[in-house]
């Protein structure tokens, strides 16, 4: 290019190319802005000034050692669970009040920062009393819950301290709906319940939660009684599962044989408190268990009880390893 030609192409660069008069020099005032185009993209990017590509996602896999936990958190008469995997977390329920801080202390000796999805599995104070805690000291990205009819809703204090503190959060609310799936990790989690929102009891309205994880599979089932258990087997859920978390702290009104029939569990652990007011978990209940398998724990002797994933094989662990 010559030096009159090259001044020229810089002038219109500076001009807008508005004193371009040869064929040839709009022809390079072309390829030159094509050129300064490309610059300013890459040095966008490498500023972040634009969005970075998405990274395909990963698939899942069984390979990996014990890399799925379900934690079942004792909190005396209550229900609490905490699933991680893959640097994800999922909480469900956190107790009654006055529990709050064995959940506190528990997500901080693991050095969680965020719970990807917290759930509250239904209404009552035994599951939602510590959650307004939680989701004041950690962040919470999502929350799940049953949707109630006005007639379901509690008044009492606890519900609306718990609201408060969902409101506060500013995490994303999602109505518990049969048949939504998210990812949690390398898992995948399934509502199954409740079916219908016209249960007399809120223990019916439980979010009923199945967890696949490679082969390995856990079913949530928050208080459900036998009323939302056999809706759940009439819409044709895949029950089938390694690890029951059993229904309403071990009450006769939940684990009905038929339920039972289909879940087929290998392992069940009964969240219950010592000595508790309501005899929980009832002899009936723990008779029907029995047919199912002999691996039954409680938090009420075991204390925390922690079941681990390979995708492959569980194993389990528990505080008060000396009981058994």
């Amino acid at each position: 290019m010559k030096k009159d030609q090259a001044r020229e192409i810089a002038a219109a660069v500076n001009e807008g190319g508005k004193n371009i008069k040869t064929k040839k020099g709009k022809i390079i005032y072309a390829v030159v802005l094509v050129i300064i185009a490309a610059v300013v993209i890459f040095a966008g990017d490498r500023l972040g000034i634009f969005e970075p590509e998405q990274p395909a996602a990963t698939p899942v896999s069984g390979s990996s050692v014990q890399d799925c936990k379900v934690h079942f958190i004792d909190v005396g008469q209550g229900d609490c669970e905490l699933v991680e995997c893959g640097g994800k977390y999922m909480l469900i329920d956190a107790g009654e009040n006055g529990h709050e801080t064995e959940v506190l202390n528990y997500l901080h000796a693991l050095g969680i920062k965020k719970l990807d999805y917290v759930v509250a599995s239904h209404q009552h104070s035994d599951h939602i009393g510590g959650l307004s805690e939680v989701l004041e000291e950690f962040e919470a990205e999502n929350i799940i819950m049953p949707r109630l009819t006005k007639a379901q809703t509690p008044t009492n204090s606890t519900y609306r301290e718990f609201l408060n503190a969902v409101k506060n959060s500013g995490a994303k609310v999602i109505e518990a709906k049969v048949g939504a799936t998210y990812d949690l990790g390398g898992a995948k989690f399934e509502i199954l319940g409740p079916v219908t929102n016209d249960a007399e009891d809120i223990n019916n309205m439980t979010a009923v939660i199945r967890l696949d994880y490679g082969k390995n599979s856990f079913l949530f089932t928050g208080d459900a009684e036998t009323e939302e258990e056999l809706e759940i087997l009439n819409n044709g859920a895949d029950l089938d599962c390694d690890v029951l978390k059993v229904g309403h702290h071990g009450s006769g009104t939940s684990s009905s044989n038929k339920f039972l029939e289909a879940v087929t569990p290998e392992i069940c652990v009964i969240s219950c408190g010592e000595d508790n007011d309501y005899g929980h978990p009832h002899d009936n209940a723990v008779k029907r268990l029995k047919k199912q398998t002999d691996e039954i724990y409680r938090t009420d002797i075991c204390g925390d009880v922690v079941i681990s994933a390979d995708g492959e094989k569980l194993s389990v662990s528990y505080k008060n390893s000396e009981v058994r």
